[in-house]
C-alpha cells in the first residue's frame, strides 16, 4: 500500500513538471507575439485620440536604458511611448502604469498622454476588473476630463471622486499619479 501511494506520487510529480516545462515554453515562445499583439491592439483610433489627440500612432521610446532604469525603480511602470501624427512629428510622450492603489478587482493599467509642455493631454483605461455599471464609470470621459489639461510637475489630490466608487476612483488616480511621477522624474528635464 505505501509503495503505491509513493509510486502514484512520483508519477503525479513527473507529470507536474512535465505539464510546468511545457507551460514555461509556451510563455517563452509566445511572450513577444502576444506583446505585439497587445501593442496593436491598444493603438486602436479611439485610444490614440482619448490619450493624445491628433496622434497616429505611439512608437516605442527610443532610449531603451531610460525604460529599463524606470522599470528596475518603478514596479508599477509597463512602457513608456511618443506619441507621433500623421506626418512623424512628436506630439508629447505617454507613459503606460498600472495603478499604485488597488481597485475593487485589482489594479488598473493606464495609457497618460503628456505634451511637450508637461500637460496631461488624456488618458485610456486598458484593462480593470471593477464593478460593471460602478466602477467601470471612471473609464467614462466625463470623469477623465477633470484631469486633462492639468500640469504634470505635482501629483493630483484634488479631484471629484466617483459617489459610491471611492475605491474606483483612488485607484484611477493612483495610476494617473503614478504616470505624472514617471514623467516628472524622468521625462520633465
Amino acid at each position: 500500500m505505501k509503495n503505491n501511494i509513493v509510486k502514484l506520487g512520483g508519477i503525479l510529480c513527473l507529470i507536474s513538471a512535465i505539464a510546468g516545462g511545457v507551460l514555461a515554453f509556451t510563455n517563452d515562445f509566445t511572450k513577444d507575439k502576444i506583446a505585439e499583439v497587445e501593442l496593436k491592439a491598444s493603438m486602436d483610433p479611439a485610444v490614440l485620440e482619448a490619450v493624445m489627440p491628433g496622434s497616429t500612432m505611439f512608437e516605442p521610446y527610443e532610449d531603451t536604458a531610460l525604460v529599463e532604469t524606470i522599470k528596475a525603480e518603478n514596479g508599477k511602470f509597463k512602457d513608456l511611448f511618443v506619441a507621433v501624427d500623421a506626418s512623424g512629428n512628436q506630439l508629447g510622450s505617454v507613459v503606460k502604469t498600472l495603478s499604485t492603489v488597488p481597485g475593487y478587482g485589482g489594479d488598473m493599467e493606464l495609457f497618460v498622454g503628456f505634451s511637450t509642455d508637461g500637460k496631461i493631454t488624456g488618458m485610456s483605461v486598458l484593462a480593470h476588473s471593477e464593478t460593471s455599471g460602478l466602477g467601470t464609470r471612471v473609464t467614462e470621459p466625463e470623469f477623465q476630463k477633470q484631469f486633462i489639461g492639468k500640469d504634470a510637475s505635482a501629483e493630483i489630490t484634488d479631484y471629484d471622486a466617483i459617489t459610491g466608487v471611492t475605491k474606483s476612483s483612488t485607484s484611477f488616480a493612483s495610476a494617473l499619479n503614478n504616470a505624472i511621477s514617471i514623467y516628472s522624474k524622468y521625462l520633465n528635464k
